[in-house]
This record gives C-alpha cells, structure tokens and sequence, in this order.
C-alpha cells in the first residue's frame, strides 16, 4: 500500500507526516528509478545488437533482434548503421547493393544495423532525457502536461509519419530524429507526473 493512502495520515504528529512524506518520495524514486533504468536497456539494447553482430554472437544478436523487433519494423533503409563508412543508407543505395532494404542487418563492409530503426532509438532516447530530468527536479512540483501541450508536441512526428506512410515524400534521419525525440519528451511529460507525482 502506498504510503501516501495511509488511513489518518493527517492525524499524525509532524514528525510522523515528515517520515511518512519521505517514505513515500523514496518508494517514488526507486520506481522512477526503474523506469529510467528499463527505458535505458531499450537503448543500449539496440546499440548493443550489432556489435555483437561484428563480434560473431550471431545467435544472441538474432535474439535481440527479433525481441526488438516486436516494437519496431527495422527497415535498413531508417536505421543508423555502426562500424561502417556511413551511418545510414538510403533505400535506393541499398537496392543498388544488392541487399534486401528492408531486412538486410549488415555486414562487414557496410556495417551493421541498429536493432531500432532512428525514430524509435529516439523516442526512447527522448522518454530517457526526460526521466532524467524529472527525478532532478521531482522535489519542485511540475504539472503533468494538457492534452492539448501533448497533442502540440506529437504533433509534427504524426505529421511526418503520416505523409511518408501515403507516399508524398520520404522522411530524413534528421527528421525523424528530431520529432522522435520531441515525442519521447512528451510523453513522459504527460505520463511521469500524473503515475509519479512529486511527494506533498
């Protein structure tokens, strides 16, 4: 039970409520401790998968893969490539390759795909930043944002999303960074205060 639900809480003495308080911020903190923690894993993960690749653990490599997969469709032609001449590759450079631009994972020439595409890498990249900067000022009260602040804020990553999936233009990695991350930031913007609010 959650200290702050306690029965009587505003009967207790001063020092009682001041214990109970903090109780209470520390049971928040460690569970905002562990989101934090988990939505890291879901960026290290990624990273991690390709250089396992590069070092030979095939079968751990295609395990994140398909684990990460499950959030992510992981085309090559929308993921940042590491230990290769460039980061990322159009879907025409790769057709051109030779290589299948959606599945293709890499190889020693090319270097290795990231297990999120960019986009995704962001968002939780963003969701990350702003974790982190919540636990920092979780002592100063912020209000969780409106629907109307969230709407504005995922608004230009819809928008990019959805021109490119009807087919009136392709994204950049720039783009699709840049409005990943904003999404990320909203979202913990508008979820973290109102699970977590700050101790009273």
């Amino acid at each position: 039970m959650a200290f702050d639900a306690l029965p009587f809480r505003g009967f207790l003495s001063p020092a009682a409520s001041s214990v109970t308080a903090a109780l209470t911020w520390a049971d928040q903190w460690r569970r905002l401790a562990l989101l934090n923690t988990l939505v890291a894993l879901f960026i290290v993960g990624p990273v991690v998968t390709p250089l396992l690749l590069a070092g030979g653990a095939t079968s751990t490599a295609t395990g994140l893969f398909r684990f990460f997969h499950l959030l992510c469709h992981q085309w090559a032609f929308r993921s940042f490539f590491v230990l290769g001449p460039q980061a990322t590759f159009s879907r025409d450079q790769l057709s051109a390759l030779g290589v299948d631009p959606y599945t293709f994972v890499g190889n020693a020439q090319m270097g290795w795909k990231m297990a999120f595409c960019e986009r995704n890498m962001a968002i939780f990249v963003g969701l990350l930043a702003f974790g982190i900067a919540y636990a920092a000022v979780r002592r100063r009260r912020l209000r969780a944002a409106s629907f109307m602040q969230f709407a504005v804020l995922i608004a230009p990553m819809a928008l990019d999303g959805l021109t490119q999936l009807v087919g009136w233009r392709e994204s950049t990695w720039e783009l699709r960074i840049a409005t990943g991350v904003l999404f990320g930031i909203a979202s913990g913007w508008f979820l973290y205060p109102r699970f977590m609010p700050a101790a009273q």
